[in-house]
């Protein structure tokens, strides 16, 4: 799971509590060692491209536009080596479509702008006219909107006064289907020129309440102009997405992840963390049973919405705490699917993990750092196979997906 974007800052918030101050301590240290080693190999490997987007340089967005797409695979796998050498073999990075992937865009409107933050800069926004990475219609959709925006009273993040946040785009790759959410400051609605304006294609429209002091692109339903939801569609299995439920924001490659993460599932499984349902769903095919765990109530209830929409007899959701299931469950599963946060499982999580004593467990990270912290901590497995994915080219972000088997 990448909740990379703004969608990270939500993790955060949502486990603070949960997790050891001094974890956060780390995982900040981390990044900022991961951003320094990241620079040395982007000089290492910077060929002289030419970047696609005009605002290249200036938009934080992108950091690799400048780097072939070759040559980007090359860093991203000499990166992981650092990263994981001595601990998994790495191989080569699988690719994606280097533009156009992207599913979920968040647009701040602040200071008179549209677009995303300045590079090195959280106080400034570069006003964005299109975007490279983003889906074709949902670029269509932003570009006819953008003036409209203009005159709408933006939110200043810095000193919390106004009104739009956020425009939120989010497009399923192989339905379509368009949802844009307006993240607003006041319980009112003053975005009637703005949404009489939409195109038919757009598919649902929604604005949610982010009334406090935190910069987040999410928050309460509280008006569904058009639809609700919308849908997406990997491999034979639908799934309904609603405005605040996590999905991958790269369709093809989380196709390319789930069909692996399938392939090494087998007997009674559990899916920790498991959100709106997508692997579990995926994957009970394959499985003599599933049990998806997820701390957030509108994840579970989407994905009791989205086994019902799949016709899925063998799985079932538990809203918890994954410690807490954990440290409560007496069952027994022969697979663990895991696709934790970015700073990876509570260090408590691993030894209970370890105690229930799954035969093997497939890890699914978007942070190689604290993928091996977790390994090193789930001292009773071994790597049984490693694969690396390219799940947001021109960025230096990375998933990868990992059986493991007892020893």
């Amino acid at each position: 799971m990448s909740r990379a974007f703004s969608g990270e800052r939500h993790i955060i918030y949502q486990y603070i509590d949960n997790f050891p101050k001094v974890k956060y301590i780390l995982t900040g240290e981390c990044m900022k060692k991961k951003k320094r080693v990241i620079e040395e190999l982007a000089r290492k490997y910077r060929d002289g491209a030419t970047p696609f987007c005009r605002h290249f340089g200036e938009c934080g967005g992108c950091l690799f536009q400048d780097i072939s797409y070759e040559n980007q695979l090359a860093l991203k796998a000499e990166y992981l080596r650092g990263e994981l050498g001595g601990v998994c073999d790495v191989g080569q990075v699988r690719p994606s479509r280097p533009f156009g992937y992207r599913g979920r865009m968040d647009m701040v409107t602040a200071f008179g702008k549209a677009g995303l933050r300045r590079r090195g800069s959280y106080r400034r926004v570069v006003d964005i006219e299109s975007c490279d990475i983003m889906q074709e219609r949902s670029n269509e959709v932003f570009k006819s909107i953008r003036p409209l925006i203009a005159e709408i009273e933006d939110y200043d993040y810095l000193a919390h006064q106004g009104y739009l946040r956020y425009v939120v785009l989010r497009q399923g790759m192989y339905t379509g289907q368009l949802m844009l959410n307006f993240v607003v400051a006041s319980r009112e609605n003053s975005l009637d020129g703005v949404i009489d304006a939409l195109p038919e294609r757009v598919d649902s429209v929604s604005l949610l309440l982010s009334d406090g002091r935190a910069d987040v692109s999410f928050g309460e339903v509280f008006e569904t102009v058009r639809g609700g939801t919308i849908e997406e569609r990997l491999g034979d299995l639908r799934f309904s997405i609603a405005p605040n439920s996590f999905f991958q924001s790269n369709s093809s490659i989380a196709l390319c992840m789930y069909e692996g993460i399938r392939s090494m599932v087998k007997g009674r499984t559990l899916d920790l963390y498991s959100g709106v349902g997508s692997i579990s769903l995926f994957v009970a095919g394959a499985a003599e049973s599933v049990t998806g765990v997820e701390v957030n109530p509108e994840g579970v209830a989407m994905a009791e919405r989205n086994r019902e929409l799949n016709e899925t007899e063998n799985a079932r959701f538990i809203q918890a705490d994954v410690l807490d299931y954990l440290r409560e469950s007496n069952g027994r599963f022969d697979t663990v699917v895991l696709d934790p946060p970015r700073a990876g499982m509570h260090p408590a999580a691993a030894a209970l993990l370890s105690k229930l004593a799954p035969e093997r467990i497939v890890y699914m990270s978007c942070n190689p750092s604290t993928f091996r912290d977790d390994l090193a901590a789930l001292a009773d497995y071994r790597v049984e196979s490693f694969e690396a994915f390219d799940m947001f080219p021109q960025t230096p972000h990375i998933e990868t997906l990992a059986l493991l088997v007892r020893r």
